[in-house]
């Protein structure tokens, strides 16, 4: 980079950080003078909550400008290998997953044992061991048999998305049940996961890191749910089958991904703002190089290929245009029978955490222990790996990550924040990123799997993990 395009770079980074910077004043300011009640606990989590966030988006603009501007653009890694070499690789991933399922099911048996004692074999009590009826996949398995409805309790299935239910309708055919379609898709969505994972780390990285990525997503404490017929596994898969295809430029394959994941679940849309890093990318590099006509026309593809992204979320408004008669019926449940709506992500902090003080308190310690810990925990580990590793990561990736975090953290009522990470990709990236040296992937490995126990454990106790 010559000096006058260093120039050109620091501007603009001091642009955008003084534009992020504003953004957050306003945000914070019309939050302190919205809040009715102040603790000591909420308003210190929420600050540092909002201090982490700020700090992390301004390591990560710079890395983020410097990826897009014309000069500094280096294409994928492209590790070489041999196809025995990925034959085996996929191989061991494929026998990493069907032992971990194996392992799942008997760990989760034999706490229920520990806690129930003996009441039936693994098969007898396999419902009440993974708590099928307590968690959404009841839900998602009504819609693949009876589709949306109007009334009684299950016209609120409105406001859960129907790829998923697709897929259940779809294998149901040749498992003659709901239920053990709901399984299939699952896990048959982890292994394929599992190995787009694999794929899109070796873009950049050795293939042993690219396995390393692959580990902490299947030991990411909350990635049981990856084995239950809900919808992370699928959306997991699409997202990073997204980002695999735009990496490899076939940009409309992976946008239709996108769409796809918009139509799984809805922070699906979020996966436009790294489609978006990596088209600026990709057209800032060849700005200079092509003729004008050329160039317009590109960007215009671009653009078509990026409003493919919104083709998920736009179907399901639809569906709830068709159905109810209002587009947005879904938020009209959500905000009356859930009270469930979107507002600041440190804003939840503080409620989660006054929460947590409380219930500790008044000595329930389900909700602690199920809820309010698990999520506070699980929001600071993110922020932390966010802020470690805006230097490191993929620009696009942490500008995904990004964006997600204030998503799937702001609604007001936040009860599964350990369920919404585990499928936030990047997070297993910064963690190899973070731990290149032998001892410290062994000190993270160790806390993710003790992590994973325990709140497997009070999975299994019934306590409120949704």
């Amino acid at each position: 980079m010559n000096a006058e395009t260093e120039a050109i770079v620091k501007k603009r980074d001091k642009a955008v950080s003084f534009l992020f910077i504003l953004m957050m004043i306003v945000a914070a300011w019309i939050w302190a003078v919205s809040v009715n009640t102040w603790t000591v606990m909420g308003t210190l989590a929420s600050l540092l909550c909002l201090g982490l966030f700020v700090w992390t988006g301004l390591r990560a603009i710079p890395p983020l400008t410097e990826y897009i501007i014309p000069g500094t653009i280096s294409g994928p890694a492209n590790v070489s290998s041999t196809p025995e070499e990925r034959q085996r690789a996929w191989l061991k991933i494929i026998v990493w997953i069907a032992v971990s399922r194996v392992l799942l099911i008997f760990i989760a048996y034999a706490f229920l044992v520990i806690r129930n004692g003996y009441t039936g074999d693994l098969i007898s009590r396999f419902i009440e061991t993974w708590h099928i009826r307590g968690i959404d996949a009841p839900s998602y398995l009504g819609i693949a048999e009876h589709g949306y409805v109007t009334e009684g309790d299950a016209r609120f299935h409105i406001v859960f998305l129907p790829f998923f239910p697709v897929m259940i309708k779809l294998v149901q055919f040749f498992t003659g049940s709901y239920m053990a379609a709901g399984f299939v898709v699952a896990n048959l969505c982890t292994i394929a996961a599992a190995l787009f994972a694999y794929e899109l780390a070796s873009l950049d990285m050795a293939r042993k890191d690219a396995l390393r990525v692959v580990k902490y997503i299947i030991i990411f404490p909350a990635a049981f749910f990856f084995f239950l017929p809900m919808t992370e596994a699928l959306f997991l898969l699409l997202s990073l089958m997204c980002l695999y295809y735009v990496r490899k430029k076939r940009w409309l394959l992976g946008c239709l991904c996108a769409a796809l994941a918009g139509f799984t679940r809805s922070p699906g849309i979020l996966l436009a703002v790294p489609v978006a890093v990596e088209f600026a990318r990709d057209l800032a590099a060849s700005y200079r190089t092509m003729e004008r006509r050329t160039f317009a026309n590109r960007v215009i593809k671009a653009l078509v290929c990026l409003a493919t992204v919104s083709l998920g979320l736009l179907a399901y408004l639809y569906i709830n245009y068709n159905v109810t008669g209002n587009a947005f019926q879904f938020s009209i449940y959500q905000r009356e029978h859930w009270s469930q709506r979107f507002y600041f992500f440190f804003d939840t902090v503080r409620y989660q955490m006054e929460y947590a003080v409380n219930t500790l308190k008044d000595g329930d310690s389900r909700s602690f222990l199920g809820l309010w810990l698990p999520n506070l925990s699980f929001i600071f580990l993110m922020l932390l790996m966010m802020l470690l590793s805006a230097r490191k990561l993929n620009p696009a990736y942490m500008a995904y990550i990004f964006v997600y975090f204030a998503y799937v953290v702001g609604p007001t009522w936040l009860l599964s924040a350990p369920r919404y990470f585990a499928v936030a990709f990047p997070l297993a990236f910064a963690a190899t990123l973070l731990t290149r040296d032998r001892w410290k992937d062994g000190a993270l490995t160790a806390v993710y799997i003790a992590g994973s126990l325990l709140y497997l454990a009070v999975f299994v106790a019934g306590y409120p993990v949704y």
